[in-house]
């Protein structure tokens, strides 16, 4: 297996890291700290070019999973066209790359959305997110991720309820993964070179909050019903967009089986 080069090390990069092993030569790079990181972390500001020059000259595949440094598209589109073309010049030997996008990409509106539907993104974040992954294509040997809403340990609605933050008040459902499943898509890219791309990383049952909330102060053993808020918006609401993820790719045409293929495996 290839040594990796993990650029951006967050709650992904964390789970990475300290639930998998890779190969000797290795690396991380990011902007924070772990202590506790059992890969070589270098200091690296991707809004920076010249901290590039800290990244290895030896072949690996770099893990993306640092977010959009601008929050405009022309801003950000010549950023990274600036960063290709350096990598391009100056490390040439990190071709290969996996990126972390996001279902963010797709509209949010009526129908089921896979990774062969034409489709423009109707947010800026979208927007974003998939002119990365067209600029990206443009420079690296390119395998695309686009999950839902990562929780997992510490990050999710069980935390937002025992805390009192209440819940967010999406009328559609929320198509979600658990953290270390979506740590396991990627490492399977990783070794799958020739593995389909992009990859919708969603769990088998998208649920409104309100109704995982619901679900959850009746089985957890540290929620109560009485730390479920009172829900504003009706459970259904004529105009909620009928968005669906499909998530047939990642079921079918890749060599894993989700750990948590629902928030109730995952959260309880």
């Amino acid at each position: 297996m290839t040594p990796i080069g993990l650029l951006g090390v967050g709650f992904l990069g964390r789970t990475l890291l300290h639930d998998f092993t890779w190969p000797n030569g290795s690396w991380t790079a990011s902007r924070s700290t772990d202590p506790q990181s059992p890969l070589p972390r270098l200091a690296w500001d991707w809004s920076r070019l010249e901290s590039n020059h800290v990244l290895p000259e030896a072949p690996a595949v770099l893990i993306v999973t640092a977010p959009p440094v601008f929050r405009e598209l022309e801003p950000e589109q010549n950023r990274l066209h600036e960063w290709g073309a350096w990598m391009q010049q100056h490390r040439p030997q990190l071709k290969r790359m996996v990126y972390v996008s996001t279902t963010g990409v797709y509209p949010r509106r009526d129908g089921t959305w896979s990774e062969t539907s034409s489709f423009e993104p109707d947010s800026l974040s979208g927007r974003l997110r998939l002119m990365t992954e067209q600029t990206l294509a443009r420079y690296f040997d390119l395998q695309v991720v686009r999950p839902g809403g990562i929780y997992g340990p510490g990050r999710s609605l069980v935390e937002r309820l025992k805390d009192g933050r209440g819940l967010p008040e999406a009328q559609s459902p929320t198509h979600r993964i658990h953290v270390y499943d979506l740590a396991q898509v990627v490492h399977w890219l990783v070794e799958h070179p020739e593995g389909v791309s992009p990859v919708n990383a969603v769990d088998e049952e998208p649920c409104v909050s309100w109704e995982a909330g619901r679900w959850l102060v009746e089985h957890h053993p540290e929620l109560s019903p009485d730390l479920l808020p009172a829900r504003t918006v009706p459970a259904t609401e004529m105009n909620a967009p009928h968005r669906r993820i499909d998530n047939t790719r990642l079921l079918q045409e890749l060599d894993l089986s989700l750990r948590y293929p629902t928030f109730r495996e995952g959260m309880q």
